[in-house]
């Protein structure tokens, strides 16, 4: 075997590339490696970084947002509270306007059942004249002059809610007002009042700010478990971890010793400063710190290097903090690189050995035969694989090429019978199999596109509903067949009198609905008045019988109105509506709505 120059020349080539690969591997492949994954460590340091950050950000934007829906629903209870006592109030007055000894008991009443409601926890409703006397309240003496009670500001309260009230009908008023009787300090307090005219007072109710307050930190609280809890589960490197900060204490961190305490003085021994410092100046300036600290493994033995990705977030004026230590980060690459070499070599050792001699002959036809299937594969069924071998891939060629004449003949013929039973099936989906007319499905689907294309033209478009007037009794009389022949003959009657442009649908049993694009509501009640008669002057004459059945319609007829109605089905409910007055009114008849 060695004897052959030609193998000898092959070996010494590969020993050469072998050698080459091995050279090119250690001294420049490796340490640009090292070097790529040490920067990929980092950036996914960053990049994690990057979304507890937005994460954090958006721990903000949820806040805020809470905080404006709390405070609007907080409102609307406030008004729809208000709305109800008012509503009180008015029938009050209205029930006993013309007695006025009798309102001055009903209003003596009334007043006393709304100082004692209570809803919320504490939250009450009170009651005013225009002189801002008190006429109703949990714990302030009704008759109460209350003109000369100010808030902490020193400005008038229960004036001032009046003054807008009685100029804007309603509204709210913020001051700071006590909870109690028992506790004598000022909260502020978001107050609704509104007006009540007829009988000279004005009502409302209010909530304590600090009972919103209380709400926002409860979902403050709970948006931070939840930011808590993916923290934990996310590392930088082996040991890595991710914190957060703000310039009080440290609000989340892996370590529940240090969860929450106020870390400034912290002292970061190598640089002789305080860790807080130089992670909010390191913020401010590049984002990365790199210092000397201990490990979980080492206590006290500030020597191993760290660094730290720094983000501040305005927001929420909080701090993220991505640390880990450089040598896990190193140790990836190490190992990574280690891996690469043995495996390169190895990989390449083998491929070298066994790729030179059956590369080229196994490849070959394999590579025809590949780009044939490609070409049957893109829809050219006509080709055939053409390799020439006379080993297996020949066997496999050929019967490839038996395999395609098969799917050929088997795809047109598919084809032809696919496209057959579309047509059929479709038919079948939106036609009635007893009147041939277009189903319930179909006029779904087409009265909407040509409602939407009504409104677009700003075109005129009707609907007609139709039934069969007292069709149990013919179904009774003359069985159910003769019933099918008279749906089938007032099809047949609609179809011969309707115009092209209108179409015709079963919409239910004896039920039929047509609709007339581009036809005002008087053309429609013509076509109606048209099929009416020819409905009640045609006679049916039944098999084997000497005798006739004879059969009425009643119609409703209804005109899209572009200003109130939204869809279609607004325009067939008028129409439906129409028709079942038609029936009360005696049947055999059109009505239009």
């Amino acid at each position: 075997m060695f004897k052959s120059k030609i193998l000898r020349k092959f070996l010494m080539a590969i020993a050469i590339l072998v050698i080459g690969y091995t050279v090119a591997i250690v001294f420049i492949a490796l340490p640009q490696i090292d070097k790529t994954i040490n920067k990929l460590e980092e950036q996914n340091a960053k990049e994690v970084l990057d979304k507890i950050m937005l994460l954090t950000d958006n721990v903000g934007k949820n806040l805020e947002d809470f905080k404006k829906e709390s405070l609007q629903k907080h409102k609307e209870e406030l008004k729809n509270i208000t709305d109800v006592v008012h509503s009180m109030m008015e029938n009050t007055y209205e029930e006993a306007k013309d007695n006025p000894k009798e309102l001055e008991k009903r209003k003596k009443i009334l007043l006393d059942r709304i100082s004692k409601v209570r809803y919320g926890g504490n939250n009450y409703i009170f009651v005013v004249d225009y002189n801002a006397t008190m006429l109703s309240h949990p714990y302030i003496k009704r008759g109460s002059d209350m003109n000369h009670v100010f808030d902490i500001k020193g400005e008038p309260i229960v004036p001032r809610l009046i003054e807008v009230a009685r100029r804007n009908g309603e509204g709210f008023t913020h001051y700071w007002w006590k909870k109690n009787n028992g506790d004598d300090k000022p909260y502020e307090k978001l107050t609704y009042s509104r007006d009540c005219k007829k009988l000279k007072m004005v009502v409302g109710t209010g909530v304590y700010i600090d009972d919103i307050d209380r709400e926002i930190e409860k979902r403050k609280k709970e948006l931070f478990d939840e930011l808590r809890s993916i923290m934990k589960k996310t590392r930088i490197g082996k040991t890595g971890y991710i914190y957060i900060f703000d310039e009080h204490r440290m609000i989340i961190h892996p370590n529940s010793n240090i969860d929450g305490m106020n870390f400034k003085k912290l002292p970061n021994p190598g640089k002789g400063t305080f860790i807080y410092d130089d992670l909010v100046k390191a913020a401010k300036s590049s984002g990365i710190l790199r210092y000397k600290w201990d490990k979980p493994t080492d206590k006290g033995h500030y020597v191993y290097d760290k660094i730290s990705w720094i983000r501040y977030v305005p927001s929420m004026k909080l701090y993220v903090v991505s640390s880990a230590y450089v040598s896990e980060l190193e140790a990836a690459a190490t190992t990574l690189h280690n891996r690469i070499i043995l495996l390169g070599i190895l990989i390449l050792l083998l491929s070298l050995v066994f790729s030179a001699y059956y590369l080229h002959r196994l490849f070959s036809p394999v590579c025809a035969l590949t780009e044939t299937v490609n070409k049957i594969a893109k829809g050219n069924y006509s080709i055939r694989a053409k390799v020439t071998t006379d080993d297996e891939i020949a066997t496999l060629a050929n019967n490839f090429n038996l395999m395609v004449d098969r799917l050929e003949e088997q795809i047109n013929n598919l084809d032809q019978k696919v496209k057959a039973k579309t047509a059929a099936l479709r038919e079948l989906a939106v036609t009635d199999p007893l009147t041939k007319l277009y189903n319930r499905r179909y006029f779904s689907e087409i009265s909407t596109r040509i409602f939407e294309l009504s409104e677009r033209e700003r075109s005129e478009l009707s609907v007609m509903m139709l039934d069969i007037d007292k069709f149990k009794s013919i179904n009774d009389t003359y069985g159910h067949q003769v019933g099918d022949q008279v749906i089938i003959t007032l099809a047949k009657i609609i179809n011969g009198i309707k115009r092209e442009s209108d179409i015709v649908c079963r919409y239910g049993g004896e039920e039929f609905i047509i609709l007339l694009p581009k036809t005002s509501k008087a053309g429609a009640l013509d076509l109606a008045q048209r099929i009416r008669v020819a409905i009640e002057e045609h006679e049916i004459i039944l098999e084997n019988k000497d005798e006739t059945v004879k059969f009425t319609v009643s119609l409703g007829v209804a005109e899209l109105e572009y200003t109130k109605d939204n869809e279609i089905e607004d325009v067939i409910r008028r129409a439906d509506n129409a028709m079942y007055i038609a029936k009360r009114e005696g049947r055999n008849r059109t009505y239009e709505l």
